[in-house]
């Protein structure tokens, strides 16, 4: 892999994976890695994208006593089977490297958020009352269209349940309750303080229980009125819940953007799912999505998960050294000095991408954006559904089953989905982000660091392309010659049949003013 292009891109992975190195050669300890010291930590949504990277850190680089994990059975899997299959991921290489004796700091915990009591058996519960330094409730269902019922199941009754749960802590020193910097997207300018909503956590749990599911669907669009889905409606409630519920205890709320891969550790652009933008990525990548809605001159809101949970794990430390009159809320986004917008995250990952191909693409990678909605279902028809049925028509024809126009349906729900966020712009406040940062030494800048207005752009977006081929795609970096290859010759067949497309309507069209005339 001589290629100047790829050779950039590996040495950007290299330049950032040398910081990873400077912080494992950290020899003193630091404020932060002597407040998790010992400490006992439980965790909920461990098992989430988010989650990984909170027990990665906290075992790789901190000496924490215990990390207690709420996990569900899940797709007929316990939680003891499911916390074999979390530490398979390679994201957890280089800590397992560092700390191979991980597995005794690990107590697993059976219970689920939706659940009274969230679960747990009252042995459990006493463990944890008895043990338990820091609570960090990330657990939550991120599905836009997620039923209103069970939505506030988890998001909203599983928040009180934990606040209840951390007043039973004997010795708690903080919790974090993870938000999303979206829960307000209706209001276009989002400040870091509590907002009032429609209605109270409290009454939703009301409404959530009189009514059966049925009804509660049918009434959904006018609940969450002025909201575009049910997550961050719900998790407005939950916002709520916090405000009321959790007085008197050493509370705080974090709100990230939209989660991205990792930018430096543990390793260089790792992620393990299609949600969002990188999932907008792949599907241009693999010649699959061809057009898109949105304005793209708005700020992208985007946040990479490393710095994303070094900045979560900062907020619990500082809520443990000082008492506030209202819990401090971080709107963890990109800062105001060091922004990009939808078009620049577009083009370099459309431009990155072409370096690094994807080997099983279906066509040549072309992309379109449009801002209304009238040209985005008429290119929709041209770029989509058109070759979809004539691919299905092929496939019905050589004995296959037909799968394309089953996949562009997933993907016009997504673009449904996304469309709010990519048509709106958002402006957020983050003065306790940047009031945190300066609040750290030299030595946990560079362990936790957060800063966004460090951020390297380019280099983002390069490791995030190679992260999303290798860790999604399941791509190996060796094939990148061979789908570079294969990427030419779509691209010629790509231009080959729009040549004789475009002479088949001239002929047409010709053919046709010929007649009348």
């Amino acid at each position: 892999m001589d290629d100047p292009k790829i050779m950039n891109i590996m040495n950007g992975m290299k330049s950032l994976e040398d910081h990873c190195q400077l912080i494992n050669d950290v020899k003193d300890e630091s404020p932060m890695q002597m407040f998790y010291k010992d400490k006992g930590v439980f965790l909920t949504g461990g098992t989430g994208f988010f989650g990984k990277i909170i027990i990665e850190k906290l075992l790789r680089v901190t000496e924490v006593g215990q990390i207690y994990l709420l996990i569900r059975t899940k797709k007929g899997k316990d939680a003891f089977a499911r916390i074999e299959d979390l530490f398979n991921d390679p994201v957890f290489a280089k800590m397992k490297q560092v700390n191979p004796k991980y597995r005794c700091q690990i107590t697993i915990i059976s219970g689920d958020c939706s659940l009274p009591g969230l679960g747990i058996s009252a042995d459990e519960r006493e463990t944890i009352m008895e043990n338990v330094n820091i609570v960090l409730h990330s657990a939550a269902t991120v599905r836009f269209d997620e039923k209103l019922k069970m939505a506030i199941a988890i998001n909203v009754h599983g928040t009180k349940e934990i606040i209840k749960l951390a007043k039973e802590i004997v010795n708690l020193k903080a919790l974090v309750h993870v938000s999303t910097a979206f829960a307000h997207c209706n209001m276009g300018h989002i400040q870091e303080r509590f907002y009032s909503g429609t209605m109270s956590g409290e009454n939703a749990f009301k409404l959530s229980d009189c009514l059966d599911e049925h009804t509660l669907n049918t009434l959904t669009p006018t609940i969450i009125k002025g909201y575009p889905n049910t997550y961050t409606f719900t998790k407005v409630l939950a916002e709520n819940v916090v405000q009321q519920s959790a007085q008197n205890l050493p509370v705080t709320i974090f709100r990230p953007g939209i989660v991205i891969t990792t930018y430096r550790e543990p390793v260089t652009g790792w992620i393990d799912n299609m949600y969002g933008p990188c999932g907008v990525i792949v599907g241009i990548g693999s010649g699959v999505l061809r057009v898109f809605t949105g304005d793209m001159d708005n700020k992208a809101h985007i946040v990479p998960v490393d710095m994303c949970v070094n900045a979560l794990l900062a907020s619990a430390w500082d809520i443990a050294r000082n008492k506030y009159e209202t819990p401090p809320i971080y709107n963890y986004v990109p800062d105001a000095d060091n922004m990009v917008t939808w078009r620049r995250y577009m083009e370099d990952g459309f431009e990155y991408g072409c370096d690094i191909p994807m080997r099983k693409s279906i066509w040549y990678p072309r992309f379109t954006i449009v801002p209304h909605m009238w040209q985005y279902h008429i290119l929709c028809f041209l770029y989509h559904t058109l070759p979809a049925l004539v691919m299905d028509a092929i496939m019905v024809i050589i004995g296959k089953k037909p799968r394309m126009m089953k996949i562009y349906r997933k993907i016009h729900k997504l673009s449904n989905v996304l469309k709010y966020f990519s048509s709106n712009e958002f402006r957020f406040d983050n003065d306790n982000v940047r009031k945190l940062t300066e609040k750290l030494d030299d030595r946990d800048r560079r362990l936790f660091a957060f800063d966004m207005r460090d951020l390297d752009w380019t280099n983002l977006f390069r490791v995030s392309l190679y992260g999303l081929r290798l860790y999604v795609v399941k791509d190996d970096p060796s094939n990148i010659p061979e789908s570079i290859k294969r990427y030419e010759r779509l691209k010629v067949l790509h231009y080959t049949t729009l040549a004789v497309f475009y002479a088949l309507a001239a002929w047409a069209l010709y053919a046709l003013v010929k007649l009348f005339l």
